[in-house]
């Protein structure tokens, strides 16, 4: 059975200003994410499991729609209805998702073996599709992952700060800790963070995580077990996520895996902030004008 794609596509966009994950950026209006769906069913993917929200149901159905050819093997799951395990008056007050982890447990009836997980709004490349499903292919143990490391300076914006799974890796490539972290920017060929008492800290070393992982099915045991512990530890439910790194974190300390960690020296793009969009789009359309992809991209 071949991997499935599953795509984070549930943000409300607030730094973006909208639903950036159906912004069009291709000659023909596409977006990043159709190019993600291209790439993946191309290049050892089987299926595509898709996590929204109501607010942009209707946007993203539309384009599943056009998907010429591809459609049959798009289904879709709702982050903003998976709340079974969260009390209801801690739901009431949330202001925001839940985080990565919450919304990869919304699509567990929807994946059946192992699996890959994006972000919707950021770009990756065939190239990078192809590793991971040849990984996946191959490795279908419960303790076998894999995570897709860019060097950090090929992952930052300039147009604001941005937040990313710091990883640090064994001689091995064996992934040995990750650490959700905010407030990244360079400065004079020098990258920083900003922690939460508002200090900052330059960082020396470490991959950056895009959340372009490879799991095995058991991985939605374990965040249904931890998830009511972080709403129990929780310091703010108001504002604070159930990230996918604090999981797999806890995971690699417990012994429970080994996380390969596949290097990129790619060149990331994508569409944190609304300034971000102009890059982006150029970059995919001279993708298209190189012949990497045909336009339209579905026909």
């Amino acid at each position: 059975m071949k991997p499935t794609l599953l795509i984070l596509a549930a943000g409300r966009g607030s730094r973006f200003g909208g639903a950036k994950q159906v912004f069009p950026m291709g000659p023909n209006g596409e977006t990043i994410m159709e190019y993600s769906i291209y790439d993946a069913l191309n290049n050892g993917f089987g299926d595509v499991v898709m996590v929204i929200n109501k607010d942009v149901e209707e946007d993203t159905l539309a384009l599943v729609d056009k998907m010429t050819g591809v459609k049959d093997k798009i289904t879709y799951t709702y982050q903003d209805l998976y709340v079974d395990m969260i009390p209801t008056d801690i739901q009431a007050k949330r202001l925001k998702p839940w985080g990565t982890a919450h919304a990869i447990m919304s699509a567990s009836d929807a994946i059946k073996g192992n699996f890959a997980m994006i972000n919707a709004d950021d770009f990756y490349g065939a190239e990078a599709f192809k590793t991971m499903s040849d990984y996946l292919s191959r490795h279908q143990q419960a303790h076998q992952y894999s995570m897709v490391g860019y060097d950090l300076i090929n992952t930052l914006s300039q147009n604001g700060t941005v937040s990313r799974g710091i990883s640090i890796s064994n001689e091995q490539g064996k992934l040995t800790s990750i650490t959700e972290t905010h407030g990244i920017y360079e400065s004079n060929g020098q990258i920083w963070c900003i922690g939460q008492d508002g200090k900052e800290t330059e960082i020396t070393e470490g991959l950056a995580s895009m959340n372009f992982w490879g799991f095995q099915h058991n991985l939605f045991d374990e965040m249904k077990r931890q998830f009511p512990i972080f709403l129990k530890q929780a310091a703010d439910l108001t504002k604070d996520e159930f990230q996918i790194p604090t999981v797999i974190d806890h995971m690699i300390k417990k012994g429970m895996i080994e996380v390969d960690v596949l290097h990129s020296s790619a060149k990331w793009f994508g569409v944190t902030y609304k300034e971000d969009k102009d890059f982006a789009s150029e970059s995919i359309q001279n993708f298209v004008k190189a012949g990497k992809y045909p336009t339209p991209l579905w026909s």
